[in-house]
């Protein structure tokens, strides 16, 4: 069968619209879908094939669920157990995908296929190497039972891979929760604003968390909706290598 000129034409056009619209349909979803849809590339993600199961208590008569919003995730945020933690890069974390059907949508409403994709990460304990931007202490919130007191409220920490970006967005959040300050006084926003100022590199060493209720921050003040929640423990890079926040080189 022949093909007129005219008719080839418009094949082709048809063609390179449609193989423009597959280009532009992926770089949709590396953007817009909660990071590269692909994950890390292998050996940058450690993956544990059974992970630490996690422990807490109450909490200044505050239990472990709090008090309303997604008790799943405030169990989480209010873990108290420590493990050997797994050094990640940063960028990592950045690149590493969600469910973006997940986005303000209580655990319990979770699609399985959406689950299994967070469970691969959450909960792996990690370590990143990086700088401290910025240290604010937050409101009262639900996984604290919205108490108002200082030491119940979380201090967020934005951390970037560089010194003195900044852009938030090519940050991660990592929080001290009332819990883990209580046994590191040391770790309040003025010291850790201090080291954002001083440019010290920190390595920060906790728990991998998605916290799906803030997607609207995307793009504003985080780069990725993937924490460490909770903090850990904080080390500073002294010249005889890293101490702990707080304690004496």
């Amino acid at each position: 069968m022949r093909i007129s000129v005219v008719s080839r034409r418009v094949i082709l056009g048809l063609c390179g619209f449609m193989l423009c619209a597959g280009l532009l349909t992926g770089a949709y979803r590396s953007g817009f879908l909660g990071g590269a849809q692909n994950g890390p590339a292998p050996g940058e993600f450690p993956e544990l094939k059974t992970k630490p199961k996690p422990a807490f208590v109450p909490f200044n008569d505050c239990p472990p669920e709090g008090n309303g919003g997604d008790p799943e995730l405030n169990r989480l945020k209010n873990r108290e157990d420590e493990a050997k933690w797994l050094p990640v890069a940063h960028h990592t974390i950045l690149d590493l995908p969600w469910p973006r059907s997940v986005d303000k949508i209580p655990r319990s409403s979770w699609r399985a296929a959406a689950k299994a994709l967070v469970e691969k990460y959450e909960g792996t304990p990690i370590s990143v190497v990086g700088h401290i931007v910025q240290a604010r202490m937050e409101g009262p919130e639900v996984c604290n039972c919205k108490k108002p007191d200082k030491d119940m409220r979380d201090i967020h920490v934005w951390v970037t891979a560089e010194p003195g970006e900044e852009d938030r967005n090519e940050s991660f959040i990592a929080e001290v929760t009332p819990r883990i300050r209580k046994k590191h006084p040391g770790w309040n926003a003025t010291n850790l604003n201090s080291l954002a100022k001083d440019e010290v590199p920190v390595r920060i060493s906790g728990w991998l968390l998605l916290d799906q209720e803030h997607p609207e921050q995307l793009n504003h003040t985080r780069g990725t909706l993937w924490e460490i929640h909770p903090i850990m423990d904080i080390e500073v890079k002294k010249s005889n290598g890293w101490v702990r926040l707080g304690d004496k080189p």
